[in-house]
């Protein structure tokens, strides 16, 4: 290499290796002396060839997420490099934070109740997908209900960054194909781990502040010749949690199989998981105690506490095959089961009112302890029938699945008192939710630059529901409707040149009833009258959307402009009078914004990279509920950040990968116990994150190599609330915040070791 070439890239990566090296001199010794080992990159045991054209792409690798498009949508994606080396500081949901426009916040490290938005839209207002699967919860959405007021699932953990492969996320709502439930803001889908080419064994483990620990193993039997392939994975995780008293831990087991047919022209696959997590659950707090006492307060166990289990169970069945050069078939079938159970204790000895002006809620009859049970069990089966011609493709199918739930509540004198339907129950009802959709898309190409993409789904939904006499129900009573929804897709792009492409598409989808709206029916009903009919409308959103991608070798940009109508917003309101939640339609507003990403690598293993979003959601028409709550048109929806902005730099030199970030969120009206926003705003706040991960050199028999990672969350110790909501005071005029402080300094320290 010419020494002038050779100067110019040290000058550009000066000043960054000077800072990262130093801070990592003393942890890892013989660094000034290592050289480049590349690592290997594990692919797929088999590829059906007309995959390829089916126009899925790997997932990028790296820390940064740089916007693109797919079928006229924009997307994001995170690789696996991003994934692996963060299960310390991060997890599966708090790593969207590094997605352009996503805010996400969660109570601990293990990702637990969070918070999850995309452009404003809400967790239960997004899709969730696993290997093409929906994970989502189909009485509610959301993959937990942590942020909202039903189906307390606070400390479930659906998916762990263990168990996938890359994340990508559609912006808007998705074409026809994507099997997503109620994703009218957008799609998160997770991509499986499968197994490797080659045999490899590994173990890891670590160790964080707040007494956070982590550990397991992972096998991988590489590709046999007849037998296929089979990847397994164990991890234990434990923290003390930054929150006083709010100790967590959790399990999770994971296991996939590939087999390829000997002609490698079809493909057979098992997955399984399995998840479940216990622990305290934290509350947020009244912001004026926390003021008071530190924002890592909490109540006092003797005074109140939840503690819950939770467990998420997934198995995964899949068949491709190509019939023939025009015929290719995606079957996939799955079976999924969740639980909850969540005991809460509070003292009936200690007075409710708390510091003069914050009260908390007894329990309907007085009794100490509550327990609260949440159990679905959820079948579904998809089937893709793609004709290939050349490049065009069209693409029939259908998805459908059949959910049954268990809901109850009781009140008890101890942990061990029976639970009695009829006696001690605030409530016990079952039921069941039917989901189905039949789709057409195309996917055609004209003279090699313009690609449109025109797609239709018809949506059916069946909900009924039966509560047995209790506390909330005296009389107990059915309920239950149909809806049918048909959506039209379309989307193109055009390739103004070989880097540069303009995308945009036009969309609608809808985002059924949730659980709660048939609860509120129900008590409605008398000993000589039904319950009344369900009135509340499915959420519907209309979208535009218009983007341009540019891509070269070092340089990589994306923009998208979006506009997205929504009519029939679902809201609802916990009556703390009565223990119910409701929930109704609440106006029609207006998202609108712009996305901007980009990343440039110079070379030699140095990128930077940066992410900007603007975003505003406001209310486009009056509207009033009988909690007391109104809004007008023209005022700011809550909990959507005025801005979203990223900005970091990574490097990989010799056996050292490292990485500087920041991550912005600008101010978002508060919202209120009944529904609506209120006059106050969330201040602006921001995180700065830094990550080493280094490959020692082993020369043992038999180790292939020692991974060591340094991630340090919040690194400036900044202090902030992420999350806050006004209630009224019941006992007098004026209100007070709950809020959610974010998590202060965090330190991990990670070793894996590959045999």
């Amino acid at each position: 290499m010419p020494e002038s070439t050779m100067v110019e890239k040290r000058s550009t990566r000066g000043l960054c290796h000077t800072v990262l090296l130093s801070a990592m001199a003393a942890a890892l010794p013989g660094l000034a002396d290592a050289h480049a080992q590349p690592i290997a990159d594990h692919g797929k045991v088999v590829k059906i060839t007309s995959v390829s054209k089916t126009g899925k792409k790997r997932a990028e690798k790296g820390q940064a997420a740089v916007m693109g498009e797919a079928h006229g949508a924009p997307v994001a994606t995170l690789g696996a490099d991003a994934l692996h080396h963060n299960e310390m500081s991060e997890n599966a949901q708090t790593i969207l934070n590094r997605m352009p426009g996503i805010n996400v916040t969660s109570t601990n490290p293990l990702g637990t109740r969070p918070h999850i938005s995309v452009r404003g839209f809400s967790g239960t207002q997004l899709g969730y997908t696993y290997d093409g699967l929906p994970i989502g919860d189909l009485f509610n959405g959301g993959l937990t209900a942590g942020s909202y007021n039903y189906a307390a699932l606070y400390n479930l953990v659906p998916v762990t960054l263990g168990e996938s492969s890359g994340i990508r996320v559609i912006y808007g709502p998705a074409e026809p194909v994507v099997n997503t439930i109620g994703g009218i803001g957008g799609t998160i889908a997770y991509a499986p781990r499968l197994p490797g080419k080659t045999f490899s064994t590994a173990v890891f483990g670590g160790v964080g502040s707040f007494d956070t620990r982590s550990y397991g193993a992972e096998v991988n039997t590489g590709a046999s010749k007849h037998g296929g392939a089979l990847f397994l994975r164990a991890s234990h995780h434990s923290t003390g949690n930054y929150l006083q008293s709010s100790p967590d831990r959790g399990n999770s087991f994971y296991g996939a199989y590939v087999l390829p047919s000997r002609s490698g022209r079809s493909q057979f696959s098992a997955i399984v998981l399995y998840n479940n997590n216990s622990g305290y659950i934290p509350a947020r707090m009244p912001a004026p105690l926390l003021a008071l006492y530190g924002p890592d307060y909490q109540w006092p166990q003797s005074f109140t506490y939840s503690y819950g289990q939770a467990t998420h169970e997934m198995a995964i069945l899949g068949y491709k095959t190509e019939m023939n050069r025009y015929i290719l078939l995606d079957s996939k079938a799955f079976y999924a089961y969740t639980r909850s159970n969540q005991l809460t204790y509070q003292n009936p000895a200690v007075t409710p009112t708390y510091d003069g002006n914050i009260t908390y809620f007894p329990f309907g009859n007085g009794a100490p302890y509550n327990r609260y049970v949440y159990v679905t069990r959820t079948a579904g089966f998809s089937e893709a029938v793609n004709l290939l011609f050349g490049a065009d493709k069209v693409t029939f199918g259908g998805f459908g699945a059949a959910s049954i739930y268990h809901s109850s509540q009781y009140w008890l004198a101890s942990p061990q008192s029976a639970s009695v339907p009829s006696q001690n129950d605030a409530w016990d009802e079952h039921a069941y939710r039917i989901y189905g959709k039949i789709y057409a898309q195309a996917e055609l190409h004209f003279l090699g630059a313009l690609t449109i993409v025109p797609g239709v789904k018809e949506e059916y939904v069946d909900t009924a529901i039966n509560d047995i006499p209790g506390a909330y129900y005296p009389v107990g009573a059915s309920s239950g409707n149909e809806y049918t929804k048909p959506t039209p897709y379309l989307g193109a792009s055009f390739k103004v040149t070989r880097d540069f492409k303009l995308y945009g598409d036009v969309a609608q989808a809808y985002k059924f009833p949730n659980i709660s709206a048939y609860y509120a029916a129900d008590s409605f009903a008398t000993a000589t009258s039904p319950p009344p009919g369900i009135t509340v409308t499915p959420e519907k959103v209309t979208s535009y959307q218009l983007g341009a991608a540019f891509h070269s070798r070092r340089l990589a940009l994306g923009a998208a402009l979006y506009r997205q109508y929504f009519v029939h917003t679902f809201s609802s309101v916990y009556d703390v009078t009565n223990g119910l939640t409701y929930e109704y339609n609440y106006g029609a507003s207006r998202y609108t914004g712009l996305n901007l990403t980009g990343s440039y690598k110079p070379g030699d293993g140095f990128k930077i990279y940066a992410s900007w979003s603007l975003q505003s959601a406001h209310y486009t028409s009056n509207a009033t509920n009988s909690f007391g709550s109104s809004v007008q048109a023209g005022d700011r929806k809550q909990y959507t950040p005025n801005y979203l902005a990223n900005i970091g730099v990574s490097d990989r030199y010799g056996r050292l990968t490292s990485a500087v970030w920041a991550d912005f969120v600008g101010s978002q009206v508060i919202g209120t116990l009944a529904g609506g926003p209120t006059t106050s705003s969330m201040p602006a706040y921001h995180t700065v994150n830094v990550s080493f991960t280094y490959t020692l050199p082993m020369h043992a028999p038999g180790i292939k190599s020692l991974k060591a990672a340094l991630n340090f969350t919040n690194i400036l110790n900044s202090h902030a609330y992420v999350y806050e909501k006004q209630y009224s005071n019941p006992n007098g005029p004026g209100s007070y915040d709950v809020a959610e402080p974010m998590m202060p300094r965090f330190v991990g320290v990670e070793l894996r070791a590959m045999f």
